[in-house]
C-alpha cells in the first residue's frame, strides 16, 4: 500500500476522529519535513501531558485506597 493509499483510508476511515483528518488535511498542504517535525514535537508534548495527568490520577486513585484502608482498619 502506498502513502497516499493509507492517507485515503484514514481520511475515509469512519472510525478517524475530525481532529486527526483535519490536521491530515492541513498538513498535506505543507512542507512534508516540517509537517512531519511539528507532528513530532506534537506527539511528545501531548504524551508528556498525558502521562502528567496519569500520573496525577493514579497518585489520587492510590490516596484514596490508603484512606479507606485506615478507615476499615479503624484508623
Amino acid at each position: 500500500m502506498t502513502t497516499d493509499d493509507e492517507i485515503r483510508q484514514i481520511l475515509s476511515g469512519p472510525c478517524t476522529s475530525h481532529w486527526l483528518k483535519n490536521a491530515l488535511t492541513s498538513a498535506l498542504d505543507r512542507d512534508p519535513v516540517d509537517a512531519v517535525n511539528d507532528a513530532e514535537l506534537l506527539a511528545m508534548v501531548l504524551g508528556h501531558r498525558a502521562d502528567q495527568i496519569t500520573a496525577r490520577t493514579r497518585a489520587a486513585l492510590d490516596a484514596r485506597d490508603v484512606i479507606k484502608r485506615a478507615q476499615n482498619n479503624g484508623g
